[in-house]
Order: structure tokens, then sequence, then C-alpha cells
């Protein structure tokens, strides 16, 4: 629910600013909000005229107009050429003691994705105590240049390094960062929100915008992030997740130490924490008690973190891991599922942070690793002893995200020689 990630409460006064989904995203806040009470609707700039179906009542000076839905008021100084003109400040205000909720979209951006802010943009009035700043991902490899942004003047100043180059990451960190979503603003309540993250590209959306969070993320900016699709009607608030690589097992069933089995040209752990580099976790550690794992883990620029209390079992190696983890959100692997690839890993941790409950892959009727769990479930981690895994804090857990796959063939694990031989065969 929009509400909940938002923070919306009762007398929010809520400006929204940005490209790609302003006035999408508004009206959506509307619909919800509208169930609970009054919802005045208007602009500090210029909307096109809204469908009827997104309104009770559209007013302004000289006209009113009767819509379809109930409990959402327009106010809007004129109609000309098919735009809503904006309420001064004062007006919008005195509006404060009758409505419940106000909703402002303080930014044009002439129908493009991207743009710059001149000197008087965005328009927020110092009484709107919430600001959400829209980016849309349909940027993601779109050229920067005057057909794509809005006040390209001013934009190729700020950003003079970007200029014809392609959006990526790199781009949207520094855009973000230095962009002015929030100007004008005195208001301590700021979101920005990755609006696109749907289709059929979607995990490679999703995953850009969690390198872009995690970035930003440490900059320790002051604003919360939110990524979703307006178009799905999803939304969730990013949390740093960190994964927690578990090394320092005796393979007894194995007879010798299976990470260091060869694969595909080097050894399974390596493989492991090569396929780990394209997931963006906030940060991996490595829990082993081998220098060769701590070499490895340098290697790939992991935290080592060396457990002294291997011998205790399982136990040791999530306590250690949890108790030095900074992420909200910790997801454990093995390092002996090779045949997990970048898109599952990748719709598992979606799912992950869209219900933020432990999450478990499922295939065949048949429960795999890698499990995500939130960071409410910590103090219970900790409180494991001897060979015994999350599976315990997950028994008494009622809230439990599946993620469902067809089959469970690259869930498969390696414990015997035998499965060891079966899964190398694979790969001839």
């Amino acid at each position: 629910m929009l509400l909940k990630e938002f923070d919306i409460k009762k007398g929010d006064i809520i400006t929204i600013t940005g490209a790609g989904g302003k006035t999408s995203l508004m009206f959506s806040l509307a619909r919800e909000l509208a169930s609970l009470g009054r919802v005045l609707v208007t602009t500090t700039t210029k909307i096109y005229v809204p469908h009827p179906d997104n309104f009770e009542e559209l007013i302004t000076s000289d006209i009113k107009i009767k819509g379809n839905s109930k409990n959402i008021f327009i106010y809007g100084e004129k109609i000309e050429n098919g735009k809503l003109h904006s309420l001064s400040y004062e007006k919008i205000f005195d509006f404060k003691e009758k409505f419940d909720y106000i909703l402002i979209e303080g930014d044009g951006a002439k129908e493009l994705k991207i743009k710059a802010w001149n000197d008087t943009e965005p328009c927020i009035p110092s009484f709107s105590n919430k600001v959400i700043g829209v980016v849309n991902l349909d940027i993601l490899n779109l050229k920067l240049n005057e057909s794509n942004i809005h006040r390209f003047e001013i934009f190729k100043e700020k950003f003079k390094n970007f200029i014809n180059m392609i959006v990526d990451k790199e781009f949207l960190v520094d855009y973000i960062s230095k962009g002015d979503f929030f100007k004008n603003s005195s208001s301590d309540d700021k979101y920005i929100f990755f609006n696109g993250i749907d289709g059929d590209n979607y995990l490679n959306r999703f995953s850009t915008a969690l390198e872009v969070c995690n970035l930003l993320y440490k900059k320790n900016l002051s604003y919360k992030l939110i990524l979703g699709s307006i178009k799905e009607g999803t939304f969730f608030k990013y949390s740093p997740t960190d994964a927690i690589v578990m090394a320092s097992g005796y393979s007894r069933r194995m007879g010798e130490n299976k990470l260091k089995l060869p694969y595909q040209d080097t050894t399974l752990l390596d493989y492991t924490f090569e396929k780990l580099s394209y997931i963006p976790f906030y940060n991996i550690y490595v829990c082993g008690r081998e220098e060769w794992v701590e070499n490895l883990s340098k290697k790939y620029n992991y935290q080592y973190l060396e457990n002294k209390l291997a011998h205790l079992g399982q136990s040791e190696s999530i306590k250690l891991g949890i108790s030095n983890a900074t992420g909200e959100g910790i997801a454990f692997f093995t390092g002996d599922q090779p045949l997990l690839t970048r898109d599952t890993l990748l719709k598992i941790y979606f799912n992950f942070l869209k219900y933020k409950y432990i999450t478990i892959p499922r295939a065949e009727g048949e429960r795999f690793s890698p499990v995500f769990f939130p960071k409410e479930k910590k103090r219970e981690l900790l409180n494991l002893s001897g060979d015994v895994g999350g599976k315990e804090v997950i028994k008494n857990s009622p809230l439990i995200s599946f993620v469902d796959f067809p089959n469970k063939f690259e869930f498969l694990d390696i414990d015997t020689p035998e499965e060891y031989i079966f899964i190398k065969s694979l790969n001839k």
C-alpha cells in the first residue's frame, strides 16, 4: 500500500516532483486515500485535465465539473489549452482545514522523463510536509541529449560529464544526489521513488535500482528510497541487504572440503563468489576458517570473518555473520549450489524486499537455499546453538514468503561424491 510505504498520515500535504509518473502517482495516492477521507488534488504548475473517473468534482474560478469518483476534489485556477493551471500557495493553504489530505504536483517536465530545474523549480509550498521525487527507470539506456531532457541548457551545465552518454547507474547516482527534487522544501520527510520496475525486463531494472540505492545509502543522504511500479501497483521500501556465505564447514559426508573442488576451471567457492558479485547486495561477508578462503574473499573484496568456533556447528557461522553485518536484511548462502542463476537470485531478492518476510525458494514441494531473513529475526538467529541452521527460526515464524519455481534442478547442492560427479557432468 502506498499509504504504508510513504508513511502517510491524516493532515499530510504531499508535493510530488521529478519526471516520469508524477501525475499517475498522485492519482494512485488519491484513490487509496479517498477511502480514508477527503482528498484535495491540485498543482503549483500545470497538469492535463484529469479524466472524470479520477475525481468527484473539478473546480476552478469559473466552472465545476462532476466526476465519477468519491472523495477526490480537484482545484485549479483555470483550464486553458487542455491544462489545469495552478492555484496560489495561499489558496492551497486555505483548504488545509477542509481536507484530510492534500496532494500537489509541483513540477513540470513537458512529458519528458529527465529534467533539470530552473531557479523557481520545483514549486513546493513551505507548508508541504512531505515531498516525493519520482525517477522513472524507463530512462535506462536512454541517450542524454536535448531530445530527451527538459531544460537541457540547465542540465548540460550541471551534468556536463554525462552529455551524449547513456543513462546508467553512475548517472542515476549523480542525478539524484545533485538534482533538485527537494529544492525549496523545508520538509524533513523526503522520498525518492524509483518507478518502472515492471515488464519483461523488471529484474534488470530492479538490479540497477538496487545498485543505485546501495550507493546512495552509503552517502547518508536524508531521504528514504522506494522502489516499484505505478503500472503494476507495486511499492516497497529499499532495505540494505547483506549476503553471508557460510564457508567454514567440514564437509564430513564428502570426505574432503567440497568448496575447494574443481568446477568450471575454478573451484566451487570461487564460482559462487563470482556469481554473487553480480547480485546487488549491500555487503557480502564470508564466514571461513581456512587461509585460502580468506585469500579468495580478498580477491572479490568481500569481508572475511574468521570462524574460530566452526567446530561447534553451523549456528556459529550464522551468529558470526549477523554480529558483523550492517544491513537490515540478511541472505544466507552456501558455496555448493553452482547451478543457481542470476535471475533466480534476483527473483528471490525482489520478493524479499516486496514483503519483508522470511523468504524461501520452493520447487516440487521442497524448500531450498538461499534464505532471506528480515532484521526482526536477527535476535532469534543469534540465539541459535550447535549444528542448527535457520530452520528453527523458520519453524517458529507465522509469516513466510515462498518464491515458487517450476523445478528443483538449479537448487541442487553437493553433499556426496556422487552429487559432485553428477553436477560436473552437466557442463560437459
